[in-house]
């Protein structure tokens, strides 16, 4: 399958790269891919990322899930920081908030 896909490539004027080239089989045991002339060796992935989520073998996004609630926690701490340092006046903090607001 992946020499016709290479060839159909090649009929529009492109060109695999097998060095930047990978694959992932959700559900599935993946193996390195050899091509069958011998050119090169496609390598499996265990994740990746589409259209800005990470998918993994077994078809979930939960890494990218748990990723934004810890950065959302991190957002968080900080904020935390100057609402509940007393030396910060009410002045200061209002103003940090309604500028992100």
């Amino acid at each position: 399958m992946v020499t016709k896909l290479r060839e159909e490539y090649e009929l529009w004027g492109l060109k695999l790269n097998i060095k930047k080239t990978k694959y992932m089989t959700i559900g599935d045991t993946s193996k390195d891919l050899q091509l069958e002339d011998r050119k090169g060796i496609i390598s499996h992935a265990n994740e990746y990322t589409y259209l800005g989520v990470r998918i993994t073998k077994v078809g979930n996004h939960e890494p990218q899930i748990n990723d934004r609630i810890n950065r959302g926690r991190a957002a968080i701490t900080k904020l935390n920081s100057i609402l509940w340092d007393r030396d910060v006046t009410l002045k200061t903090k209002d103003s940090h908030l309604s500028c992100n607001s």
